[in-house]
């Protein structure tokens, strides 16, 4: 029997909250990445979303 295991992954939107700056925001991404990388995740998906000033994964290159 083949003993396969489930692999997780999870999705952030990038919100930019009230008085953050970019910086800031990526630099938190980058923080819950590394610790949901620790927790054994898979994969760290960031949505991509056009024309909207609160979400920093607003361009295919992030």
């Amino acid at each position: 029997m083949k003993n396969t295991q489930l692999k997780i992954s999870t999705l952030d939107l990038a919100t930019v909250k009230e008085n953050r700056s970019l910086k800031q925001t990526f630099d938190e991404i980058l923080e819950s990445a590394q610790h949901i990388e620790n927790l054994g995740y898979e994969r760290f998906w960031l949505a991509e979303h056009h024309n909207m000033a609160s979400i920093a994964s607003s361009a295919p290159s992030i």
